[in-house]
């Protein structure tokens, strides 16, 4: 199968069930209101599909991609030891293309973590996400 029709395939298949099964995990509660899922939950729901299960880059759609997901397991290392918590966080809200520098190629996820634009819900759902994304460096 070519790139192309694997990842208009996969996209579909996104887009269509989302909150699906993502290589076997069960879907995270679904977010209602004010709810804040775990970091963990939300990794699972909306980043493992690139970043695969476990934030290596090699998520079941990641092979479609032209550019890699990121491995998330070494944002640390790449940054002298220290995890770079704010540019994690812009990124997360505001997509790959942060502080007028690099692609746009990571989705912009502020809006959907944004629950009826109340800022204090984005900011808790983003917050568990960093935390998350945290606790998962490697040296």
């Amino acid at each position: 199968m070519r790139r192309t029709a694997a990842a208009a395939m996969l996209l579909g298949w996104i887009a269509l069930a989302p909150g699906a099964l993502v290589a076997g995990v069960a879907p995270a509660r679904a977010q209602e209101d004010d709810t804040v899922e775990s970091g963990k939950d939300a990794y699972l729901r909306h980043c493992a599909v690139c970043h695969g299960l476990e934030g290596y880059g090699n998520g079941p759609l990641a092979e479609a991609m032209k550019i890699t997901p990121s491995d998330l397991t070494r944002l640390a290392s790449q940054h002298g030891g220290a995890f770079p918590e704010a540019k994690v966080s812009d990124v997360i809200r505001n997509g790959g293309a942060v502080l007028g520098h690099g692609s746009a190629t990571m989705p912009a996820w502020g809006l959907y973590f944004a629950e009826k634009r109340k800022p204090e819900v984005l900011r808790a759902r983003v917050k568990a996400l960093v935390g998350y994304l945290a606790a998962i460096q490697t040296q």
